[in-house]
């Protein structure tokens, strides 16, 4: 192979093509030396055409088999070379002729579509905002860049950095100064500033100082950039949904590397990437803040109207004893009674939208017999039958249904199926009640012969707000928010819930099922733990002395008025500092407001408890703050027990019935 002319072997037409060709060729003896090698296959291999005879090739290769070697490219770029190796006679000679191909660039845009796609992945995972950003600084190191700059641009326009990475140790540390929430200048005529304002990406072959600059806000971190050695940076924006939400800037460092227009496709589809992540991260956070003000606007609305509301309760309990009152007067006081008890549970159902919403309903699961919590839906459901003048039909079956369960929440699921049942049927209806067990699985089914439900609605019955027509007065009452919860519940005790009708005008009907536990080991199948709030009132004590802390006065003055007409001797503060001054008078009782002028209930639990005199006073916070959260704060401050405005006067004797007989604490009520 002298000059550069084609070896022995070979027609002539045949080493005139393979002279010219674009893909290289070698030639192999049987021994994988190298006897034949076009201009082509020398410059892919970097060497010229005299020192390649006789040389192996550096891999064995066989027929048939296609291999990739890397090589080094133009300034010690790697550069990949495909080899597809097929049998040949070379001078009447067995041989392998090896086509030779440079596949660096195919290479390297499947390797960029693999990265892309883990990127987009890995960046979907997430909706934390911090998480996030880490995420994509890691990405950018590990396939695109030495190192990078997250800049955001804040509500107020300023341009804060959010992260700046290497993937050096040393020059990671080095960046240190950068990661303090720097805010970057957002009015220079190049480099960020620039591409913020225009959406378009900006590459700087050579990184000069005016390019730099413009990354930093003080003279300070200008240094540490400039002391990165940075040999050129790629400043791409951050768009997502038409809004221009940062930038991304990658650096590149190191010797001889250096950012082209070939790297352009790769880096802005991962800045798309990051950009849309970044933007869910962003909508995710502004939802979470939504859900919290709905929140915390739904505890204090219901604070505000349970305050009021309580009045009314304790008002209307009071005239209900009245011996004065005539036939209609007593009429309008049931009225007021009645509507107060549909007030609260509305109230508690805008805490429910909340709880249901955000998935944190909870159930205290234990052994319970379901006759007993049907016992109680019954009780509290058969007022709003009765007065529908409905007729009720439920045979009880004998002896207990054991179920593994909370028997408060499945009272309320009970509760609220035997309530719709009257609301939605006209008045002088049937409402059925049936009652099962066996094979493992107890069964309650609720029917009505009332207003029934159109077939298009039954599919989403159970979804949040869904209800059936709506008349313009809205005479059936409710938030739509009833059966989702019954849904909810039932679903975190492992059962299910069904709902059918044969259309409207012709009823409805509501199948509950639930696993049954196995029987108790002493075989009477009774649940071991006692009655549940709201059981029976046990017997009344001795008159108590009870202190009332209430800085509304209405609220004050009926609750001792109801407290005073059992026979107790009642004393009244209106602020947390009269009610430690009082609370030194040791009552048998202190019933306290949480929202307290002066010193809240919170912080006055908590000075009761620290004092060695009062710690053992029982406590209870009434208090129209309602939430799981809320009792838990209240009992965590020293509270025997909370319980939410309005308190039925029902509760209040069974409360204090239970306190001075050695139980510190009402079973909580689930949230």
């Amino acid at each position: 192979m002298q000059d550069h002319q084609p070896a022995e072997g070979g027609d002539p037409p045949f080493r005139r093509i393979v002279e010219n060709g674009a893909d290289g060729v070698v030639v192999l003896d049987p021994e994988g030396a190298i006897v034949y090698a076009n201009p082509a296959a020398a410059a892919l291999l970097g060497r010229p055409i005299e020192s390649l005879k006789g040389r192996p090739l550096g891999l064995p290769v066989f027929a048939g088999q296609s291999a990739e070697i890397d090589v080094p490219g133009p300034g010690d770029t790697p550069r990949v070379v495909e080899l597809r190796p097929i049998r040949a006679d070379w001078s009447g000679r067995p041989a392998l002729l090896v086509g030779l191909r440079d596949v660096t660039a195919y290479r390297k845009l499947a390797d960029g579509q693999r990265f892309l796609a883990r990127a987009g992945a890995e960046l979907a995972r997430s909706l934390d905002l911090p998480e996030t950003l880490d995420r994509i600084a890691r990405l950018a190191l590990e396939h695109l860049a030495d190192g990078c700059l997250i800049d955001l641009v804040r509500p107020d326009g300023k341009i804060c950095r959010e992260r700046a990475r290497h993937d050096s140790p040393d020059l990671d540390a080095a960046m240190a100064p950068l990661r303090d929430g720097d805010c970057v200048p957002s009015g220079g005529p190049s480099g960020l500033p620039r591409v913020l304002r225009t959406g378009r990406p900006k590459l700087f072959n050579r990184a000069t100082f005016p390019a730099i600059d413009s990354l930093t806000g003080s003279p300070a971190r200008r240094e540490v950039v400039r002391a990165l050695g940075v040999n050129s940076l790629l400043i791409l924006p951050l768009v997502a949904r038409g809004r221009t939400l940062g930038a991304l800037t990658l650096l590149a460092t190191r010797p001889g590397r250096c950012f082209s227009a070939a790297d352009l496709p790769a880096t802005t589809e991962l800045a798309q990437l990051a950009a849309l992540a970044l933007d869910d991260a962003r909508l995710y956070e502004e939802a979470c803040e939504a859900v919290r003000r709905r929140d915390e606007f739904l505890a204090m609305l219901s604070h505000e109207l349970r305050n009021p509301l309580a009045s009314i309760v304790h008002a209307s309990a009071l005239l209900r004893d009245a011996s004065a009152l005539g036939a209609g007067q007593r009429q309008a006081v049931e009225v007021v009674a009645k509507q107060s008890e549909q007030m609260s549970r509305l109230l508690d159902d805008l805490l429910d939208v909340s709880r249901v919403t955000r998935g944190i309903i909870r159930v205290d699961r234990r052994r319970a017999d379901l006759l007993d919590v049907v016992d109680r839906a019954l009780q509290a459901a058969r007022p709003a039958i009765e007065s529908a003048g409905h007729r009720l039909h439920f045979d009880r079956p004998s002896g207990p249904i054991p179920i593994d369960g909370d028997p408060a929440r499945l009272s309320q699921v009970l509760v609220n199926l035997l309530t719709n049942a009257a609301r939605y049927t006209p008045p002088g209806g049937n409402v059925w009640l049936e009652v099962d067990a066996g094979g493992g699985q107890a069964q309650v089914v609720v029917r009505d012969d009332g207003l029934g439900i159109e077939p298009e609605l039954l599919p989403r019955i159970f979804d949040p707000f869904i209800q059936g027509r709506r008349d313009l007065d809205r005479s059936q009452g409710g938030l739509g928010i009833g059966l989702t919860l019954v849904k909810t519940i039932v679903d975190l005790h492992g059962g299910a819930i069904s709902a059918s009708s044969p259309g409207p005008g012709r009823g409805s009907s509501f199948r509950l099922r639930l696993r049954t536990a196995p029987p108790s080991p002493d075989g009477d199948g009774v649940p071991a733990s006692g009655a549940p709030p709201g059981g029976p009132i046990p017997e009344a004590g001795r008159p108590l002395r009870i202190l009332i802390v209430e800085d509304h006065e209405d609220n004050r003055e009926m609750l001792r008025t109801l407290l005073e007409m059992s026979g107790h001797r009642v004393e009244t503060a209106a602020d947390g500092i009269e009610a430690l001054d009082a609370l030194r008078r040791k009552p048998d009782l202190a019933l306290l407001d949480v929202g307290l002028p002066g010193m809240d209930g919170m912080t006055l639990a908590r000075a009761v408890r620290a004092d060695p005199d009062l710690c053992g006073l029982r406590m209870v916070a009434i208090t129209g703050y309602a939430r799981p959260e809320d009792r838990e704060e209240a009992l965590s401050a020293g509270f025997d027990a909370h319980l939410p405005k309005p308190v039925p006067i029902e509760e209040l004797d069974r409360l204090i019935a239970l306190l001075p007989d050695g139980h510190p604490r009402l079973p909580p009520p689930s949230p």
